[in-house]
C-alpha cells in the first residue's frame, strides 16, 4: 500500500518540476542571434544543389579602406549571386531610392526605420566588383526568410521559398574555369585580417559620416548636390566610378 502511495507522490513531483521548468522564460533572442539563424537558414537552400557551384558565407570584402560583411556569395553557371538576408517580422515598405526602409509591428503601432538593403548589398557589390572581370554580371539579391509582406518596387527583393529558383535557373552565363576564377578572386582578396567588433564599429563610424558629414559610405568620397528627373539629389563625387545616392532631406 505504502509503495503505492509512494509512486504517486514521486509521480506528481515530477509533474510539477515539468511544468516549473517548461514556465520559465527563455530569454528573448538578440538581432546578433535571430540574423544568425536567418543566414543558416538561406545556407541550407544555397547548398542543396547537385551541379557545380562555389558558396563563400560571412565574406569579409575590403575596398578604398572601408569593409563589406556578406552574408553569401554563390558563383555557379547561372552567374555571379550575392546575397543580403534579412530576418524581419512584420511589414516592411520602402522604394528602391529610399535611405531608411520601415518595418510595421503590432497591428502599426510600432515602427522602426533600417538601411535600405538594396542600397546596402550594392555596396557590397561595389567593394567586390574589382576583383571580378568586367564581363562577369554580378546579381545583387535580398532574401527575407521569414513570411512577410514586403512592399517594395525593387524586383530582387525575394522570400526564401524563392531562392532556390532564382538562383538556380535561366541562361547558363559562365563557364567551369570561369567560375574558378571568379572563386580564386575573392579567396584572395578577402579580408581575413578584419574581425566581427572591428566591421561593426567601422559601420557606425560610416553611418555617422553618411549623417552628419555627406561623406559617401562606399568609397569615402564627398557627397554633391546634383539634379535628376526627379530633382535635387546627393550624388558621390567619384561618379561614375562610384554611384552612391542619397535623398535630401526635405523637411
Amino acid at each position: 500500500m505504502w509503495w503505492i502511495i509512494g509512486i504517486v507522490v514521486l509521480v506528481v513531483f515530477l509533474i510539477i518540476i515539468s511544468v516549473s521548468v517548461a514556465s520559465v522564460k527563455r530569454p528573448k533572442p538578440t538581432v546578433e542571434e535571430i540574423g544568425a539563424e536567418g543566414e543558416k537558414q538561406v545556407k541550407s537552400v544555397i547548398e542543396d544543389y547537385d551541379g557545380e557551384q562555389y558558396v563563400f558565407n560571412n565574406y569579409m570584402a575590403k575596398r578604398d579602406g572601408k569593409t563589406s560583411q556578406i552574408d553569401h556569395i554563390v558563383i555557379n553557371k547561372y552567374g555571379v549571386f550575392v546575397i543580403e538576408t534579412k530576418n524581419y517580422a512584420g511589414t516592411i515598405f520602402g522604394r528602391v531610392d529610399q535611405q531608411k526602409w520601415t518595418q510595421v509591428l503590432a497591428g502599426g503601432n510600432k515602427r522602426n526605420k533600417f538601411y535600405n538593403p538594396v542600397k546596402q548589398n550594392a555596396t557590397h557589390i561595389y567593394r567586390i566588383c574589382k576583383n571580378i572581370p568586367r564581363n562577369i554580371e554580378i546579381h545583387s539579391l535580398v532574401v527575407y526568410v521569414r513570411d512577410i509582406i514586403v512592399r517594395t518596387d525593387a524586383k530582387n527583393v525575394i522570400p526564401l521559398s524563392w531562392l532556390h529558383g532564382y538562383i538556380h535557373s535561366g541562361a547558363e552565363v559562365l563557364t567551369s574555369e570561369q567560375m574558378r576564377s571568379v572563386r580564386d578572386s575573392l579567396a584572395n582578396a578577402e579580408d581575413i585580417l578584419t574581425d566581427e567588433k572591428q566591421h561593426i564599429a567601422e559601420i557606425h563610424k560610416t553611418q555617422r559620416d553618411l549623417e552628419f558629414d555627406n561623406i559617401c559610405p562606399r568609397c569615402g568620397g564627398r557627397l554633391v548636390v546634383r539634379n535628376g528627373r526627379n530633382g535635387e539629389f546627393y550624388g558621390c563625387s567619384n561618379y561614375p566610378n562610384c554611384r552612391f545616392t542619397k535623398n535630401i532631406d526635405k523637411r
